[in-house]
């Protein structure tokens, strides 16, 4: 089962996704802007205190400055 997850999100190995964001909109709606976003980052930048931060500012300004509802259809 990991090995076909890996092939999918990687292409079948010919691209490596340096990070992935999942956004619920359900908890959006229901708890706020808290949690409401999963964030995977490749193993080697996770601990990469500017690219947490940089992501986090892309979230923070996409929830804030666009429609969330229009965005998950």
């Amino acid at each position: 089962m990991f090995n076909w997850i890996i092939s999918k999100l990687t292409k079948n190995y010919n691209s490596i996704p340096l990070f992935w964001v999942d956004f619920n909109l359900n908890k959006y709606n229901k708890y706020g802007e808290k949690d409401s976003c999963i964030i995977m980052i490749h193993p080697d930048l996770k601990n990469d205190i500017f690219i947490q931060s940089r992501l986090n500012d892309v979230i923070d300004y996409i929830r804030e400055h666009w429609d969330m509802e229009k965005l998950s259809k």
